[in-house]
């Protein structure tokens, strides 16, 4: 399995990982769980955080599914019942143009109203033709 990621369930910004240079205010998330527990730290891309996996033993697409990634810079002790679902990050977290990140740190710090947001923006300058 290759890369794979989330968008920030508060912001919509891309949580990218951990080998993708620079931009790491996109690689350290808080991980919300539907239980209740949190994991916070750097998102190494393959579905781990800090090293630890965010399916448990097992990958199980719906674990993945119901995991919510928060930018920790954004991250204000919202329960996982107060943030919205984390879309899927479009290029992986990993295979965007970086002009794509510097349009989310300069112009989106506090990042995009919608999903729908930030996939047009992903659209016009991720690369991605």
């Amino acid at each position: 399995m290759g890369f794979f990621s989330k968008t920030c369930a508060k912001t919509h910004l891309p949580v990218i990982t951990q080998y993708k240079d620079g931009f790491n205010e996109f690689k350290n998330v808080v991980a919300l769980f539907p239980d209740g527990t949190t994991r916070a730290g750097i998102y190494d891309g393959y579905g781990r955080v800090d090293g630890e996996s965010v399916f448990g033993d097992d990958y199980e697409e719906d674990k993945w599914e119901s995991v919510k990634f928060v930018l920790k810079k954004h991250y204000n002790g919202e329960k996982y019942s107060e943030l919205g679902k984390s879309g899927d990050e479009l290029a992986q977290g990993y295979f965007m143009d970086n002009a794509f990140l510097v349009y989310c740190v300069t112009m989106r710090p506090e990042g995009f109203k919608s999903y729908a947001e930030y996939k047009k923006a992903f659209k016009k300058y991720a690369g991605w033709i």
